[in-house]
């Protein structure tokens, strides 16, 4: 064997081993992303289940069903879907996971809220849009899993805000199931 044919030989085994560090260095910062996209999630929903937000929640609940249409409480809801609607947009937040997480009460709020948000944003078009934009990724989401919650009835927005009125702070928020769509017998 040449020098020069050992040399070209322990480069290329070089080279390889090189290109599979590589390789598993991105299998772990993926591995790692995820972990951290996880993280956030459930801190997330730590504090949807806590205070301050269950306070929020059930105020707005309270004053919602007695016909007051945007409580000032409403804003601390809407900051806090505004945040993850950024978090997503970053990709700190995996939206599928958030839809799984957070949709039966995103969907709710949004459908109350729209009018209101709409007509801020007439003035101001920042105003929620994160949240506007992650609504449209989770309506999207909503109807590749054949869902129909992203279209609440006034009924259904009735019973939304009358189950956050029976909040207690620390119990794991109860995620109601989604209306399915219904395919026809024929």
């Amino acid at each position: 064997m040449s020098a020069e044919w050992v040399t070209a030989l322990f480069t290329g085994v070089i080279a390889v081993t090189g290109g599979l560090a590589l390789i598993y260095a991105k299998s772990q910062l993926k591995q790692a992303r995820d972990s951290d996209r996880v993280q956030h999630l459930l801190e997330l929903l730590r504090q949807f289940e806590t205070e301050p937000l269950v306070s929020s929640r059930k105020g707005v609940a309270a004053k919602k069903l007695k016909g007051v249409s945007d409580p000032p409480e409403l804003d601390n809801i809407l900051n806090f879907f505004e945040t993850i609607g950024t978090l997503v947009k970053r990709g700190y937040l995996d939206e599928h996971d958030v839809w799984s997480s957070f949709s039966y009460w995103m969907f709710n709020v949004f459908a109350d809220a729209r009018e209101s948000i709409e007509q801020e944003q007439k003035d101001d078009s920042t105003y929620y849009s994160d949240f506007v934009s992650l609504m449209g990724k989770m309506s999207k989401i909503e109807a590749a899993e054949h869902g129909l919650a992203d279209r609440p009835s006034q009924e259904e927005l009735k019973e939304f805000w009358q189950y956050e009125l029976d909040l207690t702070s620390g119990l794991p928020a109860r995620r109601r199931r989604p209306r399915r769509a219904t395919s026809l017998p024929y």
